[in-house]
């Protein structure tokens, strides 16, 4: 997944489906958070591809990988809409990935663990998407450089 970092909403060139096994789908998109008047960094936002499911605006998102390590990303739902706008999508959430400090390894698998309105749904990555979360660390010190 090529991540481009940019001015304009969901600026990520590609995106990762996620499935869970039963039944759930998620579509997942990297990018830079574009709106001025929110912190700047990458977020990544998950957006649920069926009507029924309704993704909390107030809980975290947890990465963990299979030797027990975890990162909890901040719920940054409130930025995918202009500030004083509303309301936010129930379909959506949005995460601050700039805590996903250390990155994970690209070498072991990583697991999301999504909250909704109902409960939990958990997803496991394919390598090529723990691979991109590990590398973000490098595009992220890039833009820091120039």
């Amino acid at each position: 997944m090529a991540v481009l970092l940019g001015a304009l909403p969901v600026m990520a060139a590609e995106s990762w489906s996620l499935h869970d096994g039963a039944g759930h789908r998620l579509n997942a998109q990297v990018f830079e958070q574009p709106f001025p008047e929110y912190p700047a960094g990458l977020r990544i936002r998950l957006n649920a591809l069926d009507a029924n499911t309704t993704l909390d605006h107030q809980q975290q998102l947890l990465l963990s990988d299979s030797t027990g390590q975890e990162w909890r990303l901040p719920n940054r739902s409130e930025e995918l809409v202009q500030r004083g706008q509303s309301p936010i999508p129930s379909g959506s959430a949005q995460f601050d990935i700039n805590a996903l400090q250390p990155r994970p390894s690209e070498a072991l698998p990583l697991h999301f663990t999504v909250p909704t309105s109902t409960g939990i749904l958990n997803f496991d990555l394919t390598p090529d998407q723990a691979m991109e979360l590990h590398s973000l660390e490098s595009v992220q010190r890039r833009d820091d450089q120039g």
